[in-house]
């Protein structure tokens, strides 16, 4: 299963048919730890989520006396999996933070491992302040972030960030890290609007770090490896963190100009673009026309909520 999800090759009647066999099971102990993690992983990785099947693992996960036998990867990549296939489990991730938690230290922890834990807690809306403190003072007490590639540092901050549990040190070293010599060329579109995007939403404005970002992207031959959630979140988080930046506004205006349509812009994306322009003070005649006229001809104002009925008018 895990060949066939690494290769984006997903093949629905086999995934269906090993899902009701595995759920049909009276038990899962000939599973071992790395089977039943690598199980649930190939799942939501080929997209092919089976509810019997995840909460079969998740209850037998849960029912194990411990937790001793999963190594980081192990762990990391069965929360990721839940995460990711949008199947919630509060008892699962209960028991796997406490797990961590009482681990000595998290040494044995990749970075992927860290930032892919920390992305599932926040992406499934289970956090835990103790689990996410532990992971930052391990972040923070390496000598360096260097084994930490753009995606690990966007995702973990993101993490932070989405479950609200902000961290000044932690944010600040990340910073300090990316605004370093030639540590933004690695950055792809996706990394830097999730990092701007969780400094902006935890509150942990670093103009240095706003301005390294405005400057590189600024500097692009063009924002083509951009979609427009992106750059939606990226005029987003320079408005609401008050870093102001004109030329940077400018170039993705001009963007999004550019294009033949707004097919794939989304009405909150929309909003935040108009909100981001309007509260930095950005006026561009055009760019409200357009997307103003994309959103009158394909959003039905009704299904908005309050805020965003709000930025569009």
């Amino acid at each position: 299963m895990c060949t066939f999800a690494k290769a984006g090759e997903s093949n629905p009647r086999l995934f269906r048919k090993v899902a009701d066999h595995i759920s049909g099971l009276n038990r899962l102990s000939s599973f071992n730890s790395r089977d039943l993690s690598n199980t649930v992983w190939a799942f939501a990785k080929a997209g092919e989520s089976n509810p019997r099947l995840f909460q079969k693992v998740a209850d037998h996960i849960i029912g194990r006396k411990n937790l001793n036998s999963f190594i980081s990867q192990n762990l990391s990549n069965t929360v990721w999996a839940f995460a990711k296939a949008e199947e919630s489990n509060p008892r699962l991730f209960e028991k796997v933070a406490h797990h961590i938690i009482e681990l000595n230290n998290l040494n044995s922890f990749k970075s992927q491992n860290l930032s892919n834990t920390v992305w599932a807690f926040a992406k499934a809306e289970e956090s835990n302040s103790r689990l996410f403190q532990k992971v930052a003072n391990h972040i923070l007490g390496s000598n360096h972030l260097n084994s930490f590639i753009p995606q690990e540092l966007s995702k973990t901050v993101w993490a932070f960030a989405k479950a609200g549990e902000s961290n000044r040190r932690l944010f600040q070293r990340v910073a300090d890290h990316i605004i370093g010599p030639k540590n933004l060329s690695s950055f792809q579109s996706q990394d830097f609007s999730n990092t701007v995007w969780a400094f902006a939403t935890a509150g942990e404005s670093n103009t240095r770090l706003f301005q390294r970002v405005a400057g590189h992207i600024i500097g692009l031959n063009n924002l083509n490896s951009f979609n427009l959630q992106a750059l939606s979140n990226t005029v987003w988080a320079f408005a609401k963190a008050g870093e102001s930046h004109p030329q940077l506004f400018h170039s993705v205006a001009d963007h999004i100009l550019s294009l033949d349509d707004l097919c794939s812009l989304s009405s909150k994306d929309a909003s935040q673009i108009l909100w981001a322009y309007s509260n930095a003070g950005i006026v561009h005649t055009a760019l409200f026309k357009r997307v103003h006229d994309h959103v009158e001809a394909n959003v039905d104002y009704t299904s908005l909520d309050e805020d965003d009925q709000n930025a569009l008018c």
